[in-house]
Parts: structure tokens; sequence; C-alpha cells
């Protein structure tokens, strides 16, 4: 019985769409991470590796971004961690 429902459980998730992770949601990310570190949530001992990663992000965005798309309304983090008006959180959070 339990085979069954082993391969009920595998089909169904054989059916399921793949997540895909968009340029907007690793924006979102880094707009998270320089929110926290703002309010102090991060300690001293966590900052180096959430820096390390915080700056892989952007370069990802930076090098991912399409060309035509530059400018201030891409939806991308600027350097100084400003959240741009139309980011998904940007109504939610206070800077």
């Amino acid at each position: 019985m339990s085979e069954v429902q082993n391969q009920g459980q595998q089909q169904g998730q054989e059916q399921q769409e793949p997540v895909n992770i968009s340029l907007q949601d690793i924006a979102t990310v880094v707009q998270l991470i320089d929110i926290v570190s703002r309010r102090g949530g991060i300690e001293g001992n966590e900052m180096a590796g959430v820096g390390m990663l915080r700056n892989k992000l952007e370069t990802f965005l930076r090098q991912n971004t399409p060309e035509e798309q530059g400018g201030e309304g891409d939806g991308t983090v600027s350097a100084n961690g400003s959240i741009p008006v139309d980011a998904p959180l940007a109504g939610k959070v206070k800077s």
C-alpha cells in the first residue's frame, strides 16, 4: 500500500512546475539584506558572509540586467541601497 502512495507522490512532484527566480526576486533579496542590516538585524560575526552574498547578488543583477532597461526605472537596487518605487516591498518597508 505504501508503494502505491509513494508512486502517487512522485507523480504529483513530477507534475509541479519548476520554480523560477527572476531578476526582480534577486533585487528584492538585496533590498531585504540592506533593510535588515540598517535595522541591526545582522550580528557582527554574520556581516562578512551576508555582505559577500549581497555583493555577489548585486553583481549578478548588474551583469544580467538588459541594457535597454538601464537607468533609474529598471527595478534593480542602486549602490546606495535605495528602494525603487515599483519594488515589491516598497510600500511595506520603511527605509
